[in-house]
């Protein structure tokens, strides 16, 4: 409570009043104690002076006429004010109004005294401890031409002027009590002027302190306090303006970093994990777990111990294969910690290794074919006039064989790079699904007969998908084409289609020899072929079934396989039914 300004005001207000009151009311009590007793001095002064000057012929002559100076007292009682002493110089009471008894006697008195002694007047006040009254009296000498003769003293009760002090003194201080109640009300009501402002102002220093910039102070006032208020809140708009800045800068940099597809974690200068991104989690196996030895995990401890400021580097973590970039953060020249960015890789990788793959299966199923022209026309040109014509014939029928599978090899790879990358043009029609298996079985036919194949479909009349027709038959042909292939002779073959959600369900089920498990991940791969050697000397090239998916998934569908070894396979392609698409 003593804290308090409001407090402190009015106790320094109250102090300083009532010392200015206690200043004024001890001048003003002694002057006007000193001023009426001076001025009743005066009048007892003039009152012995007067009687001086009309008892001097008598006492100087006293000793012819001794009973004028009685007569004189006597004659004006009511104008004498207390009690007149006429003294003779030896202080012999020659006269006195309070009564005859003391006359003759000798006046010992202080004052008197004096006087007797040589002083010119004397004047004192006494206080008579019987009643209780003060008491002035007044000495003055008694000269008859220039020759002392005799003393007047005049003994007067100033007791009424004592008791005029006093209850001056009292309504003084009575008064200067209520302007000490009033000046305190005041002091109350007016601190509130300049404690308000102020109690405002740590009203919302503290709330901004919190966070909450939503308080204002008032500030109507054209003062000092007026304008601290107005720049108080001038602080809290621009303080508000810049955090909410910041905030909207940081969340835009944690969600920046918080979705970014690389992880970021943040170590602390000892190696301790700081902070890290979901993506960062993502790629530990063990997640948060592992995140807690991220440092160790990453290889990065020793870096971090030699003070490396920045490299980068690759690491294995589990089946991933990440790249580390690895910076050090500095305030001052002085290491705080560091920032790693971790791009997984893995995919990158697998799809630079299946790049390389690729060109060498391209090389190497371009070669063969080519080995084999080269070798056969080689044969040809040195046994020019030994070889017979069915001999020749034969090995132009095997450069014809394998030019067309070169011819085959590089219409898929066209076809198959232009439907990754978007760029086959397609003419969409309308298709009857039972025409569309029946024709392709009508390309196979030759086949299916040397095979002895037992062919069944289930195909409704009314079912139609819309698609390119063309595209839409090399799907077919190499699913009705890879069951031939790879189901041995008097096998079967069976089909069925089936509406269901708006899509066509066709499943081409055979009795082949099956897909080991291991490979039927694989199967959709460019040049993967599950028995390599069965599959050239078929004439595959390794692309068909990547060639399907891409076709299909061109039109909105999708292509599975389930398969069990030796008991056969099933391909079921989904399509949307009779759907134009763009």
């Amino acid at each position: 409570m003593w804290r308090s300004i409001r407090v402190k005001l009015v106790f320094v207000y109250l102090l300083l009043i009532l010392f200015a009151l206690q200043l004024v009311g001890a001048y003003f009590v002694r002057t006007l104690n000193s001023s009426l007793l001076n001025g009743e001095t005066a009048n007892v002064e003039r009152q012995a002076k007067l009687l001086a000057t009309i008892v001097a012929p008598q006492l100087a002559n006293s000793k012819k006429n001794p009973g004028d100076i009685s007569s004189l007292l006597s004659s004006f009682p009511q104008q004498l004010s207390g009690i007149v002493y006429i003294l003779d110089k030896r202080g012999i009471v020659q006269d006195t109004s309070a009564g005859t008894a003391l006359v003759g006697q000798k006046r010992i008195d202080s004052i008197a005294t004096q006087v007797l002694v040589g002083k010119k007047k004397v004047a004192g006040i006494r206080y008579d401890p019987q009643n209780g009254d003060h008491i002035l009296a007044v000495a003055v000498p008694i000269t008859f031409h220039k020759k002392f003769v005799g003393v007047v003293e005049d003994v007067v009760p100033i007791q009424s002027t004592y008791t005029t002090v006093r209850k001056v003194t009292t309504i003084f201080y009575t008064t200067s009590a209520a302007v000490l109640l009033i000046t305190v009300l005041l002091t109350i009501i007016l601190s509130r002027t300049i404690t308000k402002p102020v109690l405002d102002v740590t009203i919302q220093a503290r709330g901004m302190a919190a966070g909450d910039f939503s308080q204002r102070v008032e500030a109507d006032n054209e003062d000092e306090l007026g304008d601290l208020g107005k720049a108080i809140n001038h602080l809290a708009d621009h303080l508000e303006k810049a955090l909410e800045d910041n905030r909207r800068e940081r969340d835009r940099l944690r969600a920046v970093i918080t979705y970014m597809g690389d992880g970021v974690v943040a170590f602390a200068a000892n190696g301790d994990t700081m902070f890290a991104n979901e993506a960062a989690v993502r790629v530990f196996p063990e997640g948060n777990e592992d995140l807690k030895h991220a440092a160790d995990r990453l290889g990065l401890r020793d870096e971090m111990a030699q003070g490396v400021e920045e490299k980068s580097i690759v690491r294995s973590l589990g089946k991933a294969l990440l790249h580390v970039h690895m910076t050090a953060l500095k305030q001052n020249r002085e290491l705080t910690g560091y920032v790693a960015v971790i791009r997984d890789i893995t995919e990158q990788e697998k799809l630079n290794e299946s790049r390389r793959d690729f060109v060498a299966n391209v090389s190497h199923e371009l070669r063969t074919p080519l080995t084999s022209i080269k070798s056969y026309l080689e044969a040809l040109r040195e046994g020019e006039d030994t070889i017979d014509e069915v001999t020749r014939s034969q090995f132009l029928a095997v450069c014809e064989q394998e030019t067309d599978r070169m011819v085959r090899l590089t219409r898929d790879l066209l076809q198959l790079s232009g439907l990754e990358t978007k760029k086959v043009k397609s003419s969409a029609i309308r298709i009857p699904v039972r025409r569309w298996v029946e024709d392709a079985l009508q390309r196979l036919a030759l086949q299916i007969k040397e095979q002895k194949m037992n062919i069944q479909y289930n195909v409704a009349q009314h079912l139609q998908i819309y698609g390119d027709k063309d595209l839409l038959d090399r799907v077919m042909d190499n699913v009705l084409g890879n069951a031939l292939k790879y189901t041995p002779a008097g096998g079967s073959i069976r089909i069925s289609a089936k509406a269901a959600n708006a899509h066509l369900n066709i499943q081409i089920e055979d009795t082949g020899i099956g897909i080991p498990k291991d490979d039927l991940e694989h199967v959709f791969e460019r040049f993967y072929r599950v028995d390599k050697a069965r599959s050239r000397r078929k004439g595959g090239t390794g692309l068909g079934l990547a060639l399907a998916r891409e076709i299909i998934d061109l039109h909105g569908g999708r292509i599975t396989i389930t398969s069990e070894l030796n008991r056969g396979t099933t391909v079921t392609i989904i399509l949307p039914l009779n759907e134009e698409r763009t």
